[in-house]
C-alpha cells in the first residue's frame, strides 16, 4: 500500500534531495571512485585478461533513483567504471561517450554532472593518478534530441587502469537509463541498482544468455522533497519562493549482477547484435500517486497506438491522399484475380517512387511531393503503396515491423519506437494474406526484402494483430554441369547455374558483376565463356558458364577427381566449435547440384566414394549425396544441402555444423580413375 505523508517545510530554501532509509543497511558500492591503491592495481594486473583482451571492464557500477525537484520529480543516475587497458589495440576504451536527450519543444534537457577521470600507470611500487582535465571533454549535436558528450582519459598507457565516474539528472520520467552488461571486450563485473517508489511503475525487459550472479527485488522507505513554485494571478514566481514538501512512501529496489561474462563477438546469421547482448530495458509504464484515484498509464495497448497513428497526419493522413499513383491504380479493378492486381500496383509503384535507402514509419514529405520527387523514404513508398492499393478496390492495411538490423519486437511492450519499418498487407479471400514491399524492384511481388524477415509485424487497422514474417521461399542455389575428364585431370565443360527465391535478388546483377562473384566462389575453375539471363523478377536468374579446372602438365596413370567439392559448397559458414547465440537464417537454404562426367578414353573407374544420407532431428534438414556409372565411361553425381528451417537453436548448433562438416568431407572424398 502507498502511503504519503506531506507537510510544509519551515526553510524554503532547502536543497531537494533523496533521502532514503530502510530496516536494512544499504549494501555497499562494488567501486569507489579514486580508492585504487598500489596493491590493488599490482594484483589486477596480475590476473590475466580473458582470451587474451587488449583491454577489459575490471567494473562498471550503475545505478539510478528518481527525487523530487522544483515542480516535480527527476531522475538520478550515476555511474562509476574501471578499466583495464592491456595493449595499445584497447587504447579506444579510454574514450567515453554519453548520450544525453533534449526535448526541442518543451525545452527540457538532461545534464552531466560532477565528471571526473583518472589514468592509474604503476612504476614499481609507485602508482601515479593523473585526472581527467575539463579540455578533453567535447560536445557534438547528434540529432534534434540528441547531444553526445565525450572524454578521453589521459596518458594512456599499456597498463594503465583508468576510471571515471558521473551523474545525469533527468526531468524525463520516461527515460529511466537503460543498462548493458556485456561489451566488446571482457567484463569481471557489472551491477545495476534501481530504486524507485511506489507511484511510478516501469516495465522491465530482461535479455541475457548468460546468468546473473545477483538478481535481487526488495523494498524500503522512501522519502523526498520537491519544491512548488508560488503561483499568482500573474503566474508562477521561480525557485526561491515557494513550499517545499515530503512524500513518503515504500520504494521498489532492483539488482542486477553479472560476472566474469566474455567478450562479445558477432557471429554468422545473426541480427542486430543488441538482440544478443547482455541487458536490461525500461519503459515508464504508469503513474499513481493517489491508490483512490485511477492510474495514468503511460505505455498504452496496441489498439490506442494504432489509432493514434492512422490520425496522425505524417502517416494516417498520407494513405487518405489523392495522388498521380492512386488515380493510375484506379483502372487496375478490372483485374479480377487479387493477387495478380496487386502486384500490378506495385509495379506502378516502383516505377513511379525510387526508395532512399532510408528506412522509417513516419512520412517527411507530403505524398504529392513524395511522387513529384520521385523517391522517398521506407514509409512514404509503401504507405502510397498501400493508398494505391485501395484504389485498386483491395482491402490494403500498413503493417509495420522491425528490420534485422534493427531488432526484435517485444511484442508485450506496446511502445511505437520498437518499428522502423513499414510495409503494405492485403487481405484476400478464403483467409488468405499477402505483404508487399516497394523498394526492391529485384525481388518477386511476394517476397518481401530479406532484412524485413524479423520475427513478427504489427497490423493495423480493424483487424489489428500480429503477422508471421517467416517466408517459405527459400534461398536456393543450383548448379547443373556437364563435364569432361582429359588424360591430364583437367575438367571442362558447361555449367549452368540458377539463383532462386531469395538467392535471385542477391545475384539480379550485370553479367560482369555476376561472373565475378562466382570467380569469387570458385578462384580454382578458369571462365572462357559466360552469359546470363534474368527476363523476369518472378524467375531465377541463371548464368552459362564455360569453364576448366586445370590439370598436370602430362598423362597420368592415376586421376584423383574432387568436382563436386570445387562447386559445390567451399566452406561451411558455422567455424566456431561452440556457439552460445541461436543461428537465425532469415529463410531456409537450398544447395543443390547435378554433374555428369565423361571420363577420359582408355580410362576406368575403379574407386567412387559411397553414397550418403544424412538428415538433422526434427526435419531440421538433410544431406544427400548420391553416385553412379550410368556407362563404364560416364558418372552421375548428385548433391543436395538443405536447411528447412530459417531458425536453429544454439543447442541444435552441433548438429548444424557437423552436417556441414560431414558433408564437405563427403565432397572431399576422391573419384579415381585407373589408365587401363
Amino acid at each position: 500500500m502507498v502511503s504519503f505523508y506531506v507537510k510544509q517545510i519551515i526553510a524554503p530554501g532547502l536543497v531537494t534531495g533523496l533521502l532514503l532509509a530502510g530496516t536494512a543497511r544499504a549494501q555497499d558500492a562494488p567501486l569507489k571512485f579514486g580508492k585504487l591503491e598500489a596493491k590493488e592495481a599490482a594484483t589486477l594486473l596480475a590476473v590475466p585478461t580473458a582470451d587474451s583482451a587488449a583491454a577489459e571492464v575490471l567494473c562498471d557500477f550503475g545505478q539510478s533513483s528518481i527525487q523530487g525537484k522544483n515542480e516535480g520529480f527527476e531522475l538520478k543516475f550515476e555511474r562509476t567504471a574501471r578499466l583495464l587497458i592491456r595493449r595499445r589495440a584497447g587504447y579506444d576504451n579510454a574514450t567515453v561517450r554519453v548520450l544525453l536527450y533534449h526535448d526541442p519543444k518543451g525545452g527540457g534537457r538532461e545534464e552531466l554532472l560532477q565528471l571526473k577521470g583518472l589514468t592509474y600507470n604503476l612504476t614499481g611500487a609507485t602508482l601515479s593518478k593523473e585526472p581527467l582535465r575539463t579540455e578533453a571533454v567535447f560536445s557534438r549535436k547528434v540529432d534534434d534530441r540528441l547531444d553526445e558528450y565525450a572524454f578521453t582519459l589521459p596518458n594512456v598507457r599499456e597498463g594503465s587502469i583508468v576510471e571515471f565516474t558521473y551523474v545525469i539528472k533527468s526531468p524525463f520520467l520516461f527515460n529511466l537509463q537503460d543498462w548493458q552488461f556485456q561489451r566488446d571486450i571482457p567484463v569481471r563485473w557489472s551491477e545495476y541498482r534501481t530504486t524507485i517508489p511506489s507511484f511510478y511503475r516501469y516495465k522491465e525487459l530482461t535479455r541475457t544468455y548468460w546468468p546473473f550472479a545477483l538478481n535481487e527485488t526488495g523494498a524500503k522507505a522512501y522519502a523526498t522533497t520537491y519544491r512548488e513554485d508560488t503561483r499568482t494571478s500573474y503566474g508562477s514566481i521561480p525557485t526561491g519562493s515557494g513550499n517545499s514538501y515530503t512524500i513518503t512512501t515504500q520504494a521498489l529496489t532492483r539488482r542486477w549482477v553479472q560476472k566474469n561474462l566474455p567478450a562479445f563477438h558477432p557471429e554468422s546469421f545473426m541480427t542486430t547484435e543488441r538482440d544478443y547482448l547482455s541487458r536490461v530495458d525500461f519503459e515508464l509504464e504508469r503513474i499513481q500517486f493517489d491508490e483512490k484515484r485511477p492510474p495514468q498509464f503511460i505505455v498504452g495497448s496496441w489498439e490506442e497506438i494504432e489509432k493514434e497513428l492512422l490520425e496522425k497526419e505524417s502517416f494516417g493522413q498520407y494513405l487518405r491522399a489523392t495522388t498521380a499513383l492512386s488515380t493510375a491504380a484506379a483502372p487496375l479493378r478490372t483485374l479480377s484475380n487479387q493477387v495478380e492486381r496487386a502486384a500490378a500496383v506495385r509495379q506502378l509503384v516502383l516505377a513511379a517512387v525510387g526508395y532512399s535507402g532510408a528506412p522509417g514509419t513516419h512520412t517527411r514529405n507530403p505524398a504529392k511531393k513524395v511522387v513529384e520527387l520521385r523517391k522517398g523514404n521506407a514509409a512514404e513508398v509503401n504507405l502510397l503503396l498501400v493508398a494505391a492499393l485501395r484504389a485498386a478496390g483491395l482491402n490494403a492495411q500498413p503493417l509495420l515491423l522491425s528490420t534485422r538490423a534493427h531488432g526484435r519486437i517485444q511484442t508485450e511492450l506496446p511502445v511505437v519506437s520498437q518499428f522502423n519499418y513499414v510495409v503494405a498487407h492485403v487481405a484476400l479471400p478464403g483467409g488468405q494474406e499477402l505483404l508487399l514491399d516497394a523498394t526492391d524492384a529485384s525481388l518477386p511481388p511476394t517476397l518481401l526484402p530479406d532484412y524485413c524477415l524479423n520475427g513478427q509485424g504489427r497490423l493495423l487497422g480493424p483487424a489489428g494483430k500480429w503477422v508471421n514474417l517467416t517466408e517459405n521461399a527459400p534461398h536456393l542455389l543450383y548448379t547443373n554441369a556437364r563435364l569432361t575428364v582429359t588424360a591430364q585431370g583437367e575438367i571442362q565443360g558447361s555449367i549452368r547455374q540458377e539463383y532462386a527465391g531469395y538467392a535471385a535478388s542477391d545475384y539480379r546483377v550485370p553479367l560482369p558483376a555476376l561472373r565475378q562473384q562466382w570467380q569469387q566462389a570458385h578462384p580454382d575453375w578458369q571462365i572462357s565463356q559466360a552469359e546470363t539471363a534474368a527476363p523476369d523478377v518472378a524467375k531465377p536468374v541463371t548464368l552459362e558458364l564455360k569453364a576448366s579446372l586445370p590439370g598436370a602438365e602430362a598423362a597420368a596413370a592415376t586421376l584423383y577427381l574432387r568436382p563436386l567439392q570445387q562447386l559445390f559448397v567451399p566452406a561451411s559458414p558455422f567455424k566456431q566449435a561452440e556457439r552460445l547465440y541461436p543461428v537465425d537464417l532469415a529463410t531456409t537454404r537450398r544447395l543443390e547440384c547435378v554433374a555428369t562426367l565423361t571420363l577420359p578414353p582408355g580410362y576406368a573407374a575403379t574407386e567412387l566414394p559411397a553414397n550418403m544420407q544424412l538428415v538433422l532431428p526434427d526435419s531440421g534438414g538433410r544431406f544427400l549425396f548420391n553416385i553412379s556409372q550410368p556407362t563404364p565411361q560416364t558418372i552421375a553425381l548428385q548433391s543436395r544441402l538443405q536447411l528447412a528451417k530459417a531458425h536453429y537453436s544454439a543447442e541444435e548448433y552441433h548438429a548444424l555444423r557437423e552436417l556441414y562438416t560431414k558433408a564437405l568431407a563427403k565432397l572431399a572424398e576422391p573419384i579415381v580413375l585407373q589408365r587401363q
